[in-house]
């Protein structure tokens, strides 16, 4: 997890809040793959699952704390340290409201051996699962349907 970092390739890192509507335990999926990051509604794939996310402003500032193997002290005769020690890691301003979406087959088109398809008619997204196996395979793929869809 990185604050705000620009590489040579002119990327960008900025880390997300990402809020489930639902509880959903992460560590239960394999897969995780989120499309369109860095757009209005982005789609999150949790192996089988669909949900849409709503880019959000905060009222305040989310902060990233983890377990603090080795908690200081500064006064160990007056100051009790808490059962639960934690460390400050890191903060954003960016939150994204994610909710579950209902898969649906598109109307007018016959069933077939295709993955199922998802639409959102608020959005009037078409979703499908994905076939990549790796971030850079993913990223050409988009890039390529970017491009195609750009151009029409």
């Amino acid at each position: 997890m990185n604050n705000i970092e620009t590489t040579s390739d002119d990327v960008e890192e900025i880390l997300v809040y990402a809020e489930f509507e639902d509880s959903v335990n992460l560590e239960k999926y394999n897969n995780i793959h989120v499309l369109g990051i860095d757009t209005k509604n982005p789609i999150f794939q949790l192996d089988d699952t669909f949900f849409t996310g709503t880019i959000e402003n905060p009222l305040g500032t989310y902060m990233f704390f983890e377990d603090d193997p080795s908690p200081h002290c500064a006064d160990p005769l007056f100051d009790k340290l808490p059962e639960k020690n934690l460390k400050y890691l890191c903060k954003t301003r960016k939150l994204i409201s994610v909710e579950h979406a209902y898969v649906t087959h598109k109307e007018g088109k016959a069933e077939t051996d295709h993955p199922v398809e998802a639409t959102d008619s608020s959005m009037n997204v078409e979703i499908k699962p994905a076939d990549f196996k790796t971030i850079q395979e993913a990223i050409e793929k988009f890039k390529k349907e970017w491009a195609s869809n750009s151009s029409q």
